[in-house]
């Protein structure tokens, strides 16, 4: 029984801690794409030597 407890709240937290990485990670896109010079263009509209990163 303990076993099973220890198990699941360890599911529990790594589950979190994945849900709450993606936050972050979106949330500092969402930062770098406002405070980028041509924030208003969208990813198909980028041209020249703007070069678009996309996450692995």
């Amino acid at each position: 029984m303990e076993v099973e407890i220890i198990g699941v709240a360890t599911m529990i937290s790594l589950v979190w801690l994945i849900a709450w990485s993606m936050a972050g990670e979106s949330e500092s896109e969402r930062r770098r794409m406002a405070s980028s010079p041509d924030s208003g263009h969208s990813f198909e509209t980028a041209t020249g030597d703007t070069r678009v990163r996309h996450a692995a």
